[in-house]
């Protein structure tokens, strides 16, 4: 009988402390926020669909727009966006959550930062002023909280929060970027064969390997560069290769690289070019360039340094990006004539 009452004592201890256990954790939503005047805690946007525009910009006056379309969104007004940052940016807006208030030891210094180097994000969702504006500051010390303020109204929450995304580890702020090339879609050739006009491949270190591919009549031939000869090729290897535009895409866009460097590229001999015409007239044009063998990667036969990077070149997309490509991408597009011919 004795044991029982212990037992039974011992049951509603650990309730009692279960209950301030769980009064304390939700404290930062329930009670600690809602006494604090001015407060606004309400970050995420659980309906992401209704989201129109989003404007970021960051303390050094870097910017960009991202604006919905009818099937995609728009960098700028003038680039379709990267489906896979899009779709982090809306996981990020309707799971986005309070980790807990900032606390008083740091409240200045994180005030201070914020007003001097935030990252703001305007968020609107089909009117003409933002519903939500974020401050972004950095991270947390253990890199699992991100400082940020929220704005409604025009009117700034009095205080910011430590914000998270439950289940997930790291900060948020580098999800924000202002970048604009680096939220385009990385897409360098995405054509469907009946869209093709005509497929321009300049191996510039082998001449006779280069080609051209014109469409006549709805059916694709192939001849040298410069002739009108067509060529006897395999119908079925022609066309097996030109359905392989549907999905080139490049690696990344070189943010490393100084603008003196990239020019030097530039102005040096290519090795290759590849050009696709569309039915529209509308053409996408990629030059591509050796890269140095910077990782020192060794030819296992001759135990020699390799004169250029293996795994990686550079391709200048449309006289205007410079990105760096991936060989196991455009192999399946480098081929020469004689792959056709033989």
């Amino acid at each position: 009988m004795k044991n029982n009452k212990i037992l039974i004592a011992v049951v509603f201890i650990l309730i009692a402390v279960a209950v301030i256990i769980y009064n304390k954790s939700n404290s930062v939503k329930q009670g600690t926020i809602d006494n604090m005047e001015g407060a606004k805690s309400d970050f995420a946007i659980k309906d992401t669909a209704s989201i129109t525009k989003i404007f970021i910009t960051d303390a050094k006056g870097k910017q960009v727009t991202l604006t919905r379309g009818d099937d995609e969104w728009i960098v700028d007004g003038k680039y379709v966006a990267r489906p896979d940052n899009m779709r982090l940016l809306m996981k990020t807006f309707s799971r986005i959550d309070v980790r807990s208030p900032v606390p008083k030891a740091s409240f200045n210094t994180v005030i201070k930062q914020i007003a001097t180097s935030a990252t703001k994000v305007e968020i609107y969702q089909g009117e003409n002023e933002p519903n939500k504006v974020y401050y972004i500051g950095g991270a947390t010390q253990d890199h699992q909280g991100t400082y940020m303020v929220l704005e409604t109204e025009g009117v700034k929450s009095s205080v910011p929060f430590i914000m998270y995304i439950p289940g997930n580890y790291g900060y948020l702020t580098t999800r924000f970027f202002t970048e604009p090339a680096q939220w385009r879609d990385a897409v360098v050739f995405r054509y469907l064969p009946a869209e093709i006009k005509s497929i321009e491949v300049n191996h510039f270190e082998d001449e006779e390997a280069s080609f051209i591919i014109n469409k006549n009549n709805g059916k694709f031939e192939l001849s040298a560069i410069g002739s009108s000869e067509i060529l006897k090729v395999d119908t079925a290897i022609l066309n097996e290769y030109v359905n392989r535009y549907q999905k080139i895409y490049y690696e990344m866009i070189d943010i490393e690289s100084s603008q003196e460097k990239i020019d030097s590229t530039i102005a040096s001999p290519p090795f290759m070019s590849i050009e696709v015409k569309d039915a529209k007239g509308a053409s996408n044009k990629i030059i591509l360039y050796h890269m140095p063998n910077f990782r020192q990667i060794i030819n296992s036969q001759t135990e020699e340094e390799f004169e250029y990077d293996v795994d990686r070149m550079y391709g200048y997309l449309n006289n205007e990006l410079f990105t760096y490509v991936q060989f196991a991408t455009f192999d399946n597009i480098t081929i020469t004539k004689k792959d056709f011919t033989n």
